[in-house]
């Protein structure tokens, strides 16, 4: 069942499967076209994945090569730091021992691309609306719904109709693959934020926000250097129920009101 949030278009979406190419189906597809009208999914492109599969394994058996002839001719040093440490890798020549590299750079390169995949969203677009999955939570927002889509620095941002952000979020394609995906099925594809001009950094007291915006800025900054930033998104949702957007450059915040379209 979906539920609907009439203010700003939220879909919520039951789970499905995702593609995991930069570009794929649709319009903008790069492995097989796609009907006219079709959905263009968006995710992580399979050559970075394939480089950290093979790459990661590849160089732990390089490692394991070259580390222990290295361990060995650095243990010669009369001034060695660690000397037992250092001996104990240059014992490790066995081919159990060399298994044991390539293992360990298997496993790193698994990880790695778990870590990727819980970090950056994935998308799928239509010319109707677009459905965002981050953190395993899919939204879907109409495509009347969606005023601007652009790139704040490695974050990709959708702003609706109130100029208030629907999304924002690290992006696994490449930037001319998200520009022309949205171009494509008809998005309002931006080279900038359009209301970057409005934004003022955060000054506590200052008598341009509320006490209560104040507050809830003052949560924020603290969850920004606990580095917790699922509580600074929810407290920045906060933030626009109350009429005003906030985004971050380190842990500085900076604010603007909301301004209609």
């Amino acid at each position: 069942m979906k539920t609907v949030d009439g203010r700003n278009g939220v879909h919520e979406m039951p789970g499905e499967e995702r593609g995991n190419s930069e570009v794929r189906g649709g319009r903008y597809g790069e492995e097989d076209g796609g009907a006219p009208g079709a959905a263009t999914r968006l995710g992580h492109p399979r050559s970075d994945l394939l480089v950290l599969l093979v790459g990661t394994p590849l160089l732990g058996l390089l490692l394991g090569l070259a580390l222990p002839p290295f361990a060995r001719w650095a243990s010669g040093s009369p001034v060695l730091p660690w000397r037992d440490g250092i001996e104990f890798l240059g014992r490790l020549d066995a081919p159990w021992q060399l298994g044991l590299f390539v293992a360990a750079g298997l496993v790193a390169g698994v990880l790695l691309v778990l870590a990727a995949h819980a970090e950056e969203m994935s998308l799928t677009l239509t010319d109707e609306r677009v459905e965002v999955v981050r953190d395993g939570r899919p939204r879907a927002f109409a495509r009347a719904d969606v005023s601007a889509v652009f790139l704040d620095g490695k974050q990709l941002v959708l702003l609706g109709t109130d100029s208030g952000e629907l999304v924002r979020g690290a992006h696994a394609p490449r930037a001319a693959a998200l520009a022309g995906a949205f171009r494509a099925h008809g998005y309002p594809w931006r080279d900038s934020d359009p209301h970057a001009a409005l934004f003022h950094r955060w000054i506590p007291g200052t008598p341009d926000l509320p006490a209560e915006v104040h507050a809830l800025l003052a949560a924020r900054e603290a969850a920004l250097k606990r580095k917790a930033p699922r509580d600074a998104g929810d407290l920045g949702g906060t933030v626009r129920e109350l009429g005003y957007v906030v985004r971050d450059e380190g842990t500085e915040q900076y604010w603007r009101p909301l301004a209609a379209v």
